[in-house]
């Protein structure tokens, strides 16, 4: 069975994931999780934080557990599982992308982000210090988790942080020598309001992404299709 790194999203961090792992775990896999520098429980000043820095981060995660790693990128973390990767090649068995950004050589994410069409309103507005950016709590739930059950968004809503700008703009330098050779999947969210499922499958098929499955889910399927979603990543592993 697989060993999985799953890696969250802008906003958010490893507390997205414990109905999914537990999923996993009783289908035989073992999962981790992990705050990305200035997430979730990580201290590290937003200011601070680069891309860089989400890379290496990845990487001692990754040698932590010691053995070969299906990562797992959502959203925003499909560039940190990517930039990671480029350094990690030889210790992933795969990547799968969930309604992620997939960059390709000298993509950032907010060039990426361009290529979609443009909101009425955006979701984001720029924190005072220019250094980060926060998410309107009144847009959270119908951007982000527009079918999850009500008691579960109303939890999820307000554990949403400021993220670092630094990450997003940032180009990820890739090689085929290195992030080329990784087997990579990509799991489409249908009905994704923060990441449009047509730019979701541009970026699947231009990155060479092998396999490409479809859940009918918002950008959140963790919290509104835990076990489609973790039967979805079986099946990524298992079968041929």
């Amino acid at each position: 069975m697989a060993n999985f790194l799953l890696v969250h999203d802008t906003w958010q961090g490893k507390w997205v994931w414990p109905a999914v792992s537990a999923e996993l775990n009783m289908r035989g896999h073992e999962v981790h999780t992990m705050d990305l520098p200035g997430s979730g429980a990580d201290t590290t000043p937003l200011g601070e934080v680069t891309l860089p820095m989400y890379a290496d981060a990845i990487l001692r995660a990754i040698r932590a557990i010691g053995k070969r790693v299906t990562l797992v990128g959502h959203g925003m973390g499909g560039i940190a599982v990517t930039a990671a990767a480029e350094k990690a090649a030889d210790s992933l068995a795969r990547i799968i992308y969930m309604c992620a950004f997939v960059p390709g050589n000298g993509d950032a994410l907010s060039s990426l982000s361009d290529l979609a069409p443009p909101r009425r309103m955006s979701p984001v507005e720029a924190d005072g210090d220019s250094v980060a950016a926060s998410t309107r709590p009144s847009s959270r739930v119908d951007t982000f988790m527009h079918d999850a059950p009500h008691a579960v968004a109303t939890w999820a809503a307000p554990q949403f942080q400021a993220q670092a700008i630094a990450p997003i703009v940032t180009p990820v330098e890739l090689t085929e020598e290195r992030y080329g050779k990784v087997p990579k999947s990509y799991i489409v969210c249908t009905r994704d309001r923060a990441i449009d499922p047509v730019l979701q499958r541009v970026m699947a098929a231009r990155s060479g992404c092998a396999r490409i499955k479809e859940l009918d889910s918002s950008h959140s399927p963790f919290l509104s299709r835990p076990t489609e979603t973790a039967e979805m990543l079986h099946r990524l592993v298992t079968e041929v």
